[in-house]
């Protein structure tokens, strides 16, 4: 009996191992939300940070969205919950999936794309037809939505800034909005230190946004040294950096009654 057992326990031992791994292989690039953050997330430091005016912004970030997930993350805002999309092409969805995950898109798809795409649509072909803008997506899950496209490896287009600008400023008092690019890192860091600065400078100062920012799970945007196996160089770390700086200068000086626009700031500085 007590081998018979034993047989018994390292058969589902090694089941659950291999239902395990299985589960690892077809999942681990998977669109669950991470990085996500709000700036009424508490602030846990040693550090001395100026937090005013942060818990009040009617903000928060991630990567690109399962919209059912999000949904449940921001349950408890009752505000009118905008989407705003940094990246600089529009995702579309698959049955509520982003389509990157089937792997439609590479020459040589992987076994596990093949089997997501039966388990989602039963059928190993792409069907463009089923497919559906991240707009609409939003939208079937009660989100307003609109694209901002801003760089993070690149400096932006002054028209692309002055349209961030333009879509913070005409914002309803009312409204919750939720930056997100493809990971949740360099452009939704980009554009939540952003509206921090358009809503909290010249009171609250520069070194303060971005450190708090950090804090709450956003990319340190002055640190200029490149990661080990990162794709930023050195250059378009300092140029963030350096843009961000002027953002901030920009800002201040349009408070005290200076040039309103980006792009004419810019061509006068």
């Amino acid at each position: 009996m007590n081998k018979l057992l034993k047989t018994i326990l390292i058969f589902f031992g090694i089941t659950l191992v291999l239902f395990a791994s299985f589960r690892i292989y077809m999942y681990v690039d998977r669109y669950p939300i991470n990085k996500m953050r709000t700036m009424q997330d508490e602030v846990q430091t040693s550090e001395k940070v100026n937090l005013e005016g942060l818990n009040v912004l009617k903000a928060s970030g991630s990567n690109v969205q399962v919209f059912s997930q999000l949904q449940q993350k921001l349950s408890s805002v009752k505000e009118k919950k905008l989407i705003c999309d940094v990246k600089e092409s529009n995702s579309t969805y698959l049955n509520g999936i982003p389509y990157r995950y089937f792997g439609y898109h590479y020459e040589q798809p992987e076994l596990r794309h093949y089997l997501r795409r039966l388990l989602y649509s039963g059928t190993l072909k792409a069907h463009p037809e089923w497919l559906r803008s991240e707009e609409a997506e939003a939208k079937a899950y009660g989100f307003d939505y609109i694209s901002a496209p801003i760089g993070s490896r690149y400096v932006s287009s002054t028209e692309d800034i002055d349209r961030f600008v333009a879509i913070i400023d005409s914002l309803p008092p009312e409204t919750w909005i939720h930056f997100h690019c493809e990971r949740g890192n360099g452009r939704t860091s980009l554009a939540l230190a952003m509206f921090d600065i358009m809503k909290n400078a010249p009171q609250v100062a520069l070194e303060d946004i971005i450190k708090r920012q950090h804090l709450l799970g956003s990319e340190d945007l002055f640190d200029v040294v490149p990661w080990a196996r990162g794709n930023y160089s050195l250059e378009m770390l300092t140029n963030r950096k350096k843009f961000i700086e002027d953002f901030y200068a920009f800002i201040c000086q349009r408070k005290a009654g200076g040039q309103q626009i980006w792009s004419a700031w810019k061509s006068e500085s």
